[in-house]
């Protein structure tokens, strides 16, 4: 192949530096523009922001590199503490997309270099973790870093890039990904070192490696956060291989077979690539083909880190390919699209090389494609109105009295909620308690020196008496439960705005949903965990919507407020079931129609993404057995209406989602009363069957035989 260059055949002094000016100046705005103003409700992002803000432990491998780089960071006098990390990530973020650059500016040219920097500098999972709190960002520095500095020559390559290697890994272990294509790259300089020069990389290794050491050393003050004490060297050696806990991988993919999940991730990365790449794609296939031409050494190391952080790991990982699942996913996206975004450079360099009679339409389609990306992530990465972490959690604290105790479960909602008391010091009269670290033993020891006058039980899959124990326990102290903590099913429990009330404290002094900020919630934002927070607002609202329906029935005002759980949740079908039971009640049939039709819908929604995500058997059946009785009301709803034919059909609808469903036989028995006596017969005695107990199918049926 020709070597010419037609992309930069006038070069000129100074040429690469004004394409870094041109990317700086593209990229550097957006980035800061779009940053949200606070915490972001984002994973880890509170846990994360807490351990780094105070110089703590995280939870395993502790992420000791993240955790002081960006404490040392956040020292700048720039806005709060979260916007302060969060402008960390980004400029990690940016830093590991201008080394990409430079790598492709120094193997093809500053133009091809600029088109893979912006395809990266627009992609949407790396503009997403580049404004959060969280190691994701430093972690795509260090692989373009270790890429760029392996791609060179001589001892002074390799030594670099086994210290970056093991100082990369002091913040994560995933980046040991990048090792093979490392080790592709490095090949002809460790065969030239010989014992002692692979002797001396090894000790480098370990050297950037050893800033793990920060852990046991920390951890020996007994920090605020300070998960799993790895102050002894059985319990750090635990934590840095992760041996102590299961991490979110492990748990969700222990329920599927090996391998069982791989197609469908490789499609939800196929869509991926589209969508942060566009017709790039078209560039980057062309690339890895010109590659095979002209570098294959080159060419294997890309290739094996694409299909090790690809294929390889997305087989491991056997994630079902649910919104929740993905998300935790996506971040590991970026390092074989590193791969990607270089082979997009080597495509538009080796296309203008070969044609360079079309090289200006060459640029011009390069440009298109990452203005392309950019339309494309343009929804949900403007972050600077998104409230919704601090809003949920201080929402949550203004809903417990003086001196509760507060329970909480999932992640964003937890460590929200640590972020406002123990970095901008909120509600320090409050006792925050981690409902899924309650029985660790560390975290009682942490509870223990930090709360003494708080006796802590193991509440993580507890019954009745170990909350009403945990009550005893602490008595003179209401308790609280946000709405993701799960709770026995014989624990009473009254909805306090987006809190249970366990044990009760004092009488709430105003309606507590008219002080909540849940409307700035309603804002386009791709992202589970944002919209997670929204469904904790909707659970409280269908919490308090179901208590009124059984102390007597639900008003207009709450009526409407099921109207706004279903906004804030379009997946939640019980909203507009209990909308249809308010207009039943008042007999207004139609609207009780269209409301039970909607709940129906939403049911079926769910049931189809169910199948779509391989979802396990419990959450299927429970789906079911919901859509069966939407059905059935609907049902009920259209024989109120005169509509026979289409009550039968709802009810012949509830018994395929349910076919164990004893009322649905017995609304059909008493649709063909006086019309068909033998369906009548049949479908009581189906009744019966399914439900000896029923009040009144058995009374029927006596009379009908007797007859």
């Amino acid at each position: 192949m020709e070597t010419n260059q037609p992309l930069e055949s006038r070069r000129v002094p100074g040429e690469a530096a004004l394409y870094a000016l041109l990317l700086s100046a593209l990229l550097i705005p957006l980035y800061i523009y779009s940053l949200p103003p606070g915490l972001p409700p984002y994973r880890d992002s509170g846990e994360m922001a807490s351990a780094a803000w105070t110089l703590g432990v995280a939870h395993q491998p502790g992420y000791p590199l993240y955790l002081a780089a960006a404490r040392l960071f956040s020292m700048l006098p720039l806005g709060n503490p979260a916007w302060r990390l969060n402008l960390f990530s980004a400029a990690a973020g940016l830093a590991g997309v201008f080394a990409l650059w430079r790598l492709a500016a120094a193997a093809f040219s500053p133009a091809a270099g600029l088109f893979a920097a912006l395809l990266l500098g627009f992609n949407f999972t790396l503009r997403t973790v580049s404004s959060v709190p969280e190691m994701y960002a430093l972690n795509f520095l260090f692989a373009a870093a270790l890429l760029a500095c392996a791609s060179g020559t001589g001892r002074r390559a390799l030594y670099l890039s086994a210290f970056l290697l093991g100082l990369g890994m002091a913040n994560r272990m995933d980046l040991v990904l990048c090792a093979p294509a490392l080790l592709v790259l490095l090949w002809p300089g460790l065969r030239a070192a010989g014992l002692r020069g692979l002797a001396a990389a090894g000790g480098l290794f370990l050297l950037g490696f050893s800033f793990y050491l920060y852990l046991p050393l920390r951890s020996s003050g007994w920090p605020v956060f300070d998960w799993s004490h790895p102050a002894d060297a059985a319990t750090f050696l635990a934590v840095i291989t992760r041996k102590s806990y299961g991490s979110t991988l492990d748990l969700i993919s222990a329920n599927y077979a090996p391998g069982a999940l791989f197609w469908p991730n490789l499609k939800a990365y196929a869509a991926h690539l589209w969508g942060n790449f566009g017709p790039g794609l078209a560039f980057a296939a062309y690339g890895a083909w010109a590659e095979w031409r002209s570098d294959r050494r080159r060419l294997a190391a890309f290739a094996v880190l694409f299909a090790v952080a690809g294929p390889v790991f997305l087989y491991m990982a056997n994630m079902p390919p649910n919104p929740h699942a993905l998300a935790i996913v996506e971040p590991y996206y970026l390092l074989p699209d590193l791969a990607a975004a270089f082979w997009a450079a080597a495509g538009l360099w080796y296309a203008a090389a070969a044609y360079p009679k079309a090289a200006r339409g060459l640029l011009l389609a390069a440009a298109l494609s990452a203005a392309f990306v950019l339309w494309h992530n343009a929804r949900g990465t403007f972050r600077r109105g998104l409230f919704a972490a601090e809003d949920y959690a201080s929402d949550a604290m203004r809903s417990v009295p003086p001196g509760s105790v507060l329970v909480a479960k999932k992640d964003v909602q937890l460590f929200s909620l640590w972020y406002l008391q123990s970095v901008l010091g909120l509600r320090p009269d409050i006792e925050i308690v981690a409902q899924g670290l309650s029985g660790s033993p560390w975290y009682r020891a942490s509870k223990a020196r930090y709360s003494p006058d708080l006796a802590l039980v193991n509440l993580n899959g507890a019954g009745e008496a170990e909350w009403k124990a945990f009550a005893a326990a602490n008595r003179g102290r209401a308790v609280y439960a946000t709405m993701d903590v799960e709770l026995p099913d014989k624990l009473p429990a009254a909805a306090r705005g987006i809190v249970n009330e366990i044990f009760p404290g004092p009488p709430p002094a105003a309606d507590p949903w008219l002080f909540y900020s849940y409307s700035r919630l309603a804002r386009p934002y791709r992202d589970f965990f944002d919209k997670d927070l929204g469904v904790s607002y909707a659970q409280g609202l269908m919490a308090g919507a179901a208590a009124r329906s059984a102390s007597g029935g639900i008003d207009r005002k709450w009526e409407a407020r099921l109207e706004l759980a279903s906004a804030l949740d379009p997946d939640l079908p019980d909203a507009p079931l209990y909308e249809g039971l308010y207009f039943a009640a008042h007999a207004d049939w139609p609207a009780a129609r269209d409301r039970f039709l909607a709940s129906a819908r939403v049911y079926g929604r769910l049931q189809e993404l169910a199948r779509e995500y391989y979802s396990l058997p419990a959450l299927t059946a429970s789906l079911a057995a919901g859509s069966a009785y939407a059905w059935l009301n609907y049902g009920v709803a259209l024989e109120k209406t005169g509509d026979k034919a289409g009550a039968e059909a709802a009810y012949t609808r509830a018994l395929q989602a349910n076919p164990r469903m004893a009322d649905a036989h017995y609304n059909l028995a008493i649709l063909y009363w006086n019309r068909d006596w033998d369906r009548v017969r049949s479908e009581l005695e189906q009744t019966v069957r399914l439900n000896p107990a029923h009040p009144t199918a058995g009374r029927y049926l006596a009379q009908l035989r007797g007859r």
